[in-house]
C-alpha cells in the first residue's frame, strides 16, 4: 500500500490548496525547502493524519491562521498501481475512513523522525553523567511492539504495573513485573543487534550497550524503582564515560540515528509503512550523510519515505543518487510573504505560471504575484546557470536578488539579441509594479489587467529565454 496524492488545503504553512502526485506506483518523496516554505508543515501533515486515525488530534489548532477558508488533508492510496485508488480525509467537519485498521496499523508502525528527535538521546542528558533512555524507549520508540507474553502493548503494560487497580495483589505486581522485565530486555537485546548493524554503516569504531538491570518494586515506599535504561559506549573498544559530552556532534547524531532507525524495524507490521526525515542530518557533514541513504535502501526499501532537507546541495546529491530506477521524486518549496500573509511556492513541475493563474481567477492578486515572481526569479537563474553566465558575487546566495540574474542576461542579449526590446520594457516595467517583492503592499491596487499583462510578459520571457 502506498500514497499516491497528497492534497493540502489551510494546514499550517500551506495557505490555500495543494497537490502533490506521487504517481500511481507511489513514489518516495524528496522536499527541498527553504525555512519557513512548508516543508515541515508537509511532515506535519502526514503525522497528524495517521494519528488522527486513533482519535489523536483535532484539525482545527492546525488551520492556516491567514485563510479562514475549511481546510483539510487528504491521502490517495492504492495497493499497487493496477489497484483501486480509496481517498481518506481528515478535516474540522470531515473524518472519513481516518479511523479504520489501515490507518491505524499505519499509525503505530510509522516512523517520523525530525532533529529535535534526535536530541532525547543525548543532548538533554548533557548537565547529566549518565544517558538514561528509559522513558524515551518505553513511552516512544517501542511503545507499540506487542509482548509475545501479553499480547498487548509496551506501554498498555507499563501503565498497567504504574496504575494497578485496588484489588491488584502484590504477588500479581512482581508478577507483571518479572514478565515486563523479560520482554524489555527481550526488545533491547534485538534493538541493540539492529543498531549495531546500522552504525557500523557510518564506519565509526564504536559499540553500543544498553544496560538494564530491571524493574523492582518497593514494598516499603510502593515505588517501581530502576527506572533506567543507561546507554553506554565503547569507542576504539575503551569505554567513554560521559560520552556525550566527549564524542562529536557527528557521532552522537549518528547513534541517534541508528537507535531511532532500529526502533522502527521492532514495531507492528503493517501493509502501509511511512518512514518521514526532517532535517534530521543537521548534525552529520556530508560524508557521514552518504551512509544513511545506504541504509534507507537496505533496511527500508518497502517503506515509502518522505525525506526534507533545507541544505540545497544535500538535496541536489540525494537528487542524483536516487534519479534511476523511478522510485523517488524531488519536489522543491520556497518561501514568500505579503504584508499579510505568508505562503509556501509549490508547484508541480515548477507550473509556476499556472498556480499564478489559478490565483489569478480566484481574485488573490497577492498569492498570484507571488507564484508569478517565483516563476521569473527561477527562470533566470536557470538561465544563467545553463549559460554559465557570470553573476555578482554575495556572502550568501540568499541574499542575491532578480537583479543580480537580469543584469546579466541584459549583457548577454547586446552580443545575441535573443530578448525584442518591447518584452525588456515590460519586464522592467513589471519588475517594479508586480514582480518586487517590496510590491506587494500596494498589490492590491493594481488592476487584474495589469496583472494578467505581467504574466503574459513572463510567458513571453520563458519562450525567448527556451
Amino acid at each position: 500500500m502506498r500514497i499516491t496524492k497528497i492534497e493540502i488545503k489551510n494546514f499550517r504553512a500551506f495557505y490555500g490548496a495543494y497537490q502533490i502526485d506521487l504517481h500511481k506506483a507511489g513514489k518516495n518523496l524528496l522536499v527541498y525547502g527553504e525555512n519557513g516554505s512548508g516543508k515541515t508543515s508537509l511532515y506535519q501533515a502526514l503525522k497528524r493524519f495517521l494519528e488522527s486515525s486513533e482519535g489523536g488530534h483535532q484539525f482545527k489548532p492546525y488551520q492556516n491562521i491567514f485563510n479562514s477558508d475549511d481546510g483539510y488533508i487528504k491521502l490517495h492510496l492504492r495497493a499497487d498501481a493496477q489497484s483501486k485508488q480509496d481517498t481518506y480525509e481528515w478535516s474540522e467537519t470531515v473524518k472519513d475512513k481516518t479511523n479504520n485498521q489501515l490507518l491505524i496499523d499505519a499509525s503505530r508502525t510509522k516512523g517520523f523522525l525530525d532533529y529535535k528527535d534526535l536530541l532525547e538521546t543525548h543532548y538533554l542528558h548533557r548537565e547529566n553523567n549518565i544517558v538514561n533512555v528509559f522513558d524515551l524507549l518505553v513511552k516512544t520508540l517501542l511503545a507499540n511492539t506487542v509482548s509475545r507474553q501479553t499480547d498487548r502493548s509496551l506501554t498498555e503494560d507499563w501503565e498497567s504495573i504504574q496504575h494497578p487497580s485496588e484489588e491488584t495483589q502484590i504477588e500479581d505486581i512482581e508478577r507483571q513485573i518479572a514478565n515486563f522485565n523479560d520482554e524489555l530486555a527481550s526488545r533491547l537485546t534485538e534493538l541493540q543487534a539492529k543498531f549495531s548493524e546500522m552504525l557500523r554503516k557510518f564506519g565509526y569504531n564504536m559499540a553500543l550497550d544498553l544496560d538494564f538491570q530491571g524493574i523492582a518494586y518497593n514494598s516499603d515506599n510502593k515505588t517501581l524503582d530502576n527506572q533506567e535504561i543507561l546507554l553506554t559506549v565503547k569507542f576504539f573498544d575503551r569505554d567513554v564515560p560521559e560520552h556525550h559530552r566527549f564524542l562529536n556532534e557527528a557521532k552522537l547524531s549518528a547513534i541517534a540515528i541508528a537507535i531511532y532507525f532500529s526502533s522502527i524495524l521492532l514495531q507492528p507490521t503493517s501493509t502501509l509503512k511511512i518512514l518521514a526525515l526532517d532535517d534530521v542530518l543537521i548534525g552529520l557533514d556530508m560524508s557521514n550523510r552518504l551512509p544513511v541513504l545506504d541504509i534507507l535502501e537496505e533496511y527500508f526499501s518497502d517503506y515509502q519515505i518522505f525525506l526534507m532537507t533545507y541544505d540545497k546541495a544535500w538535496y541536489e546529491i540525494v537528487k542524483q543518487r536516487t534519479s534511476h530506477g523511478g522510485k523517488w521524486k524531488a519536489v522543491e518549496f520556497y518561501f514568500r510573504q505579503t504584508d499579510e500573509y505568508e505562503i509556501p511556492v509549490y508547484a508541480e513541475d515548477k507550473a509556476y505560471l499556472d498556480k499564478a493563474r489559478e490565483y489569478l481567477d480566484a481574485n488573490d492578486y497577492k498569492a498570484c504575484a507571488i507564484y508569478l515572481r517565483t516563476a521569473f526569479e527561477i527562470m533566470i537563474e536557470d538561465f544563467c546557470d545553463a549559460k554559465r553566465l557570470p553573476v555578482r558575487y554575495r556572502r550568501s546566495r540568499d541574499k542575491l536578488d532578480s537583479q543580480d540574474f537580469w543584469d546579466p542576461i541584459k549583457v548577454e542579449n547586446r552580443k545575441s539579441g535573443f530578448l525584442d526590446a518591447s518584452l525588456i520594457r515590460d519586464i522592467e516595467l513589471y519588475r517594479t509594479r508586480i514582480l518586487n517583492p517590496l510590491s506587494h503592499t500596494t498589490i492590491t491596487n493594481i488592476p487584474k489587467k495589469e496583472i494578467e499583462d505581467a504574466i503574459e510578459a513572463v510567458e513571453r520571457l520563458k519562450t525567448s529565454l527556451q
